[in-house]
C-alpha cells in the first residue's frame, strides 16, 4: 500500500510540474483607438516558431502564446500595412512567463507604449541614444544634399556612391560609440536578458575578444539558453574565420541545384560574399564587386556568392543576380539566417566578406568598395 501511495504521489507530482509548465505563458494584453476595431494586429518570433493575431474588439485585444524561454516578440499592424503599403515590425523583449501590457497606436506601431516587461525597458533605455543619433545622421544627409533629394535618392543616382560613403563614416563613428555604450550596459546590467540580446544581436563589427569579455561577465541566469549559445558560437567561428586562417570548407546548391564547395576554387583569390537580393546596402555593394570581377578575373580572381534569402524566395534572387548583373558563382540553401555557410562563418549582418589566397587562408575581411579595389591592386597589380 506504502508504495503504492509513494507511486500515486510521484505521478501526481509529475502532473502537476506538466500542468505548471503548459500553463506557463506571455500574454499581450493591451488597449487601443476603437477606430482600429476590427484590424488586426499580428505576432510573430522566427526564435520560438511562434505566428498568431488577434482582431481589436472594442479598442482592446489579447493574445497569448507558450513561454519557451526568453525572447523578443516582434508585431505589426494590419491598418499601419494597409495604409502605408509597409510596416516597421515593432519588438518587445520578454524575460519571463505572465502578462505584458500594451498601448498601441496601431497607425505607428512604433509609437506603442509596453508596460509590465523590465528587460524591455532596458533595453529601449540602450537603444534609444543609438535612435536619436541615427535621426541625426539622416539631419546630416539631409541638411547636406537636400530632404527632397535624399527622399528620392536611388541607387542610380550620380552622387549615390558619394552619399553612400559620406553616410558610412557618419555610421562608423556612431558604431564606435555603440560599443562603448554596450560594454557599459553589459557591465552594469550583467543578469539582465536584455544584455545577453544585445551582445548577440550586435555582434557583428565587436572585436571577438572584447565580445568573449561581455559574455564571461554575464551571470548565469541565462547562459543555458539559445542566445547564449548563439554568442559563443559566433566567437568560436569569428575565431576560426581571422585573418591568416584556413577559410572553412562548405559545400551549398547553385541556382541549378548542382552543389558547389568553397575548396572548388582552390588555386584563384576568391571574394567570398554574404548578400541576399532582399539587403539594399548589399544591392548597393554588388556594382563594387562586379567592377573588380570585371578588372581582376582574368588575372586570378573570383567571386563566390553566399545569398541569405529565403524559402520560397529563389526567383527574387535569381532576379537581383541578374538585375546586377552579377555573373559569378551563386549559392544558397534559401534557409535565411539559417543559412549552413553563414551559420559556420558566424555572420550576424550583411553584407559580408572573406578575401581568400590562392591556398585557401583568409588574407582581408569586409573589403568594400574603394578598399577591394586597392587590395586586389596591391595583390594582383593594375
Amino acid at each position: 500500500m506504502k508504495k503504492i501511495l509513494l507511486s500515486l504521489g510521484l505521478i501526481t507530482g509529475l502532473l502537476t510540474k506538466a500542468k505548471a509548465q503548459q500553463a506557463e505563458k506571455i500574454t499581450f494584453e493591451g488597449t487601443t483607438d476603437q477606430i482600429y476595431d476590427g484590424s488586426k494586429l499580428i505576432l510573430y518570433n522566427h526564435a520560438t516558431k511562434d505566428h498568431d493575431s488577434v482582431t481589436v474588439k472594442n479598442g482592446t485585444f489579447s493574445i497569448s502564446v507558450a513561454y519557451k524561454g526568453p525572447s523578443r516578440y516582434m508585431f505589426y499592424s494590419e491598418f499601419e500595412a494597409k495604409k502605408k503599403h509597409g510596416y516597421a515590425p515593432y519588438g518587445i523583449l520578454v524575460a519571463r512567463p505572465g502578462v505584458v501590457n500594451i498601448k498601441a497606436d496601431l497607425e505607428t506601431i512604433a509609437n506603442s507604449v509596453v508596460k509590465d516587461a523590465p528587460d524591455n525597458d532596458l533595453y529601449n533605455q540602450f537603444v534609444e541614444p543609438g535612435n536619436i543619433a541615427a535621426q541625426q545622421i539622416r539631419a546630416k544627409l539631409n541638411e547636406k544634399y537636400g530632404a527632397d533629394y535624399m527622399e528620392k535618392l536611388t541607387k542610380q543616382d550620380p552622387k549615390y556612391a558619394e552619399i553612400i560613403k559620406y553616410y558610412e563614416s557618419l555610421n562608423a563613428e556612431q558604431e564606435k560609440a555603440d560599443g562603448i555604450r554596450l560594454e557599459k550596459f553589459v557591465l552594469q546590467h550583467p543578469d539582465a536578458f536584455a544584455s545577453l540580446f544585445l551582445l548577440d544581436s550586435r555582434f557583428s563589427g565587436m572585436p571577438v575578444d572584447k565580445a568573449e569579455f561581455l559574455y564571461n561577465k554575464l551571470g548565469a541566469t541565462y547562459k543555458n539558453t539559445n542566445y547564449a549559445k548563439e554568442v559563443v558560437s559566433k566567437i568560436e567561428a569569428t575565431r576560426i574565420t581571422a585573418i591568416g586562417k584556413i577559410a572553412p570548407d562548405f559545400q551549398l546548391p547553385d541556382t541549378a541545384g548542382k552543389m558547389v564547395k568553397l575548396s572548388d576554387l582552390r588555386g584563384q583569390y576568391v571574394l567570398l560574399d554574404f548578400w541576399a537580393s532582399w539587403c539594399m546596402p548589399c544591392r548597393a555593394e554588388n556594382p563594387n564587386v562586379v567592377k573588380a570581377y570585371q578588372q581582376y578575373h582574368g588575372k586570378g580572381f573570383t567571386v563566390l556568392g553566399v545569398s541569405l534569402d529565403q524559402e520560397g524566395k529563389k526567383e527574387s534572387w535569381i532576379k537581383a543576380i541578374h538585375q546586377d548583373h552579377l555573373t559569378w558563382t551563386q549559392v544558397s540553401d534559401l534557409n535565411f539566417w539559417n543559412n549552413a555557410a553563414a551559420k559556420l562563418y558566424g555572420i550576424t549582418s550583411i553584407p559580408q566578406n572573406y578575401l581568400i589566397d590562392k591556398e585557401g587562408k583568409i588574407i582581408a575581411v569586409n573589403v568594400k568598395g574603394e578598399a577591394l579595389e586597392q587590395k586586389l591592386t596591391e595583390i594582383l597589380g593594375k
